[in-house]
């Protein structure tokens, strides 16, 4: 997570292949329920990626095939101690990436001959923070993520007996530089669905009070800023921002409705764009259109049983109160991943969906529980 992208899916392909060879990933695959659907939508995707000589797209399922294993593998093995392990050792990293990016952002500052820090956000992506994550919106969404498990941590923390404040402030520390970090990306979208999440995390944790507070606040700064557009980031660009996701958008539907049952296989806007007179990019910038653009409707409909499963096994660890909070955290990540989702579809990225993948595949930590609950 905490390296490009592309060194990212080689070290993951490595750890793959020595599960594989030790027969420990296909053992994974063998006592988690629904898991096969994995492998079918893979080997769907692969098949209709061909069909359409949609050669990156073969690549991209080789990356959704690792990522669908490495889920697999990590719900039955994760225990608790080794869950707040990879958050806090994720937080501590995150650091390391906020280091880079504001060591970026003088960079960036002495392109324009800028000596010292001046706070100035660029609109073109060249001139906007990314750290390590290949775009400034891909580093937005880890930094929401990474926002959400610090207070996730904070949430926990003021549960115990013993309150410890000292942590707190630590991981009060943590949240104050990402957000300084996502400031210097510029990213608009990831600050509503990053407040949304921490809403919902509090509502989920049974933190009804701050909930209301945080909803209040959120829509008294949507009203403000509704009112007074020059506080938004890069507020000068956003009609023209608009309209080019309209054009995208109209060419992702236009695609659905030719391919409505397979789609042409991941990342087909990258591969069609031109022959719908679409904008020239990667995906449809949109979390409910590139899926049934990509994968189409019978691809959706494979996959599906393997999500029913997770999402039946984290509502009865919400059933059984085995951990408020933790539940709370995935459905938090999730609607961030979907309100940021709206405008652009960040999730489709080995760190991003790594990072997502890692959090909701942790009500697992209770698999023994949640199995005796369901006998």
């Amino acid at each position: 997570m905490f390296l490009p992208f592309y060194i990212t899916l080689i070290v993951h392909a490595i750890e793959l292949i020595i599960l594989l060879k030790r027969g420990e990933l296909v053992e994974a695959y063998k006592n988690t329920k629904a898991s096969y659907f994995i492998l079918f939508f893979c080997a769907l995707l692969a098949i209709v990626s061909l069909f359409y000589q949609n050669y990156l797209g073969i690549l991209v399922t080789v990356g959704i095939l690792m990522l669908g294993s490495f889920a697999v593998y990590y719900r039955q093995h994760i225990s608790a101690e080794s869950f707040e392990f990879f958050m806090d050792t994720t937080l501590i990293l995150s650091l390391v990436a906020a280091l880079v990016a504001i060591i970026q952002y003088f960079i960036i500052l002495h392109r324009f001959n800028i000596d010292g820090f001046e706070l100035i956000i660029f609109n073109t992506p060249k001139n906007r923070v990314d750290s390590f994550y290949f775009n400034a919106n891909y580093y937005a969404m880890m930094i929401e993520f990474w926002i959400g498990i610090a207070f996730y941590k904070i949430l926990r923390l003021t549960q115990e007996e013993h309150v410890n404040f000292k942590k707190i402030g630590g991981y009060c520390i943590i949240i104050l530089i990402n957000l300084f970090t996502l400031v210097l990306s510029g990213c608009r979208t990831a600050w509503p669905a990053m407040l949304a999440g921490l809403a919902i995390m509090l509502l989920f944790a049974h933190f009804y009070k701050l909930f209301g507070l945080i909803a209040a606040g959120g829509m008294a700064s949507a009203g403000f800023l509704f009112t007074h557009k020059s506080y938004i980031p890069r507020a000068s660009n956003i009609t023209k921002y608009l309209g080019v996701r309209q054009k995208i958008w109209r060419a992702a539907i236009a695609s659905i409705k030719d391919h409505p049952l397979f789609g042409e296989g991941p990342l087909t806007y990258m591969h069609i764009w031109k022959q719908y007179n679409g904008h020239n990019t990667q995906h449809a910038h949109n979390i409910f259109l590139d899926p049934p653009l990509s994968f189409g409707i019978v691809g959706i409909l494979m996959i599906l049983p393997y999500f029913i499963s997770c999402i039946k096994r984290t509502y009865i660890t919400y059933k059984l109160h085995k951990n408020d909070t933790l539940v709370a955290l995935i459905i938090g990540l999730i609607v961030m991943t979907y309100i940021h989702g709206l405008l652009d579809y960040t999730i489709f990225f080995i760190q991003t969906s790594f990072t997502l993948f890692m959090v909701i595949s942790s009500f697992d930590i209770y698999r023994e529980e949640i199995d005796m609950y369901k006998k």
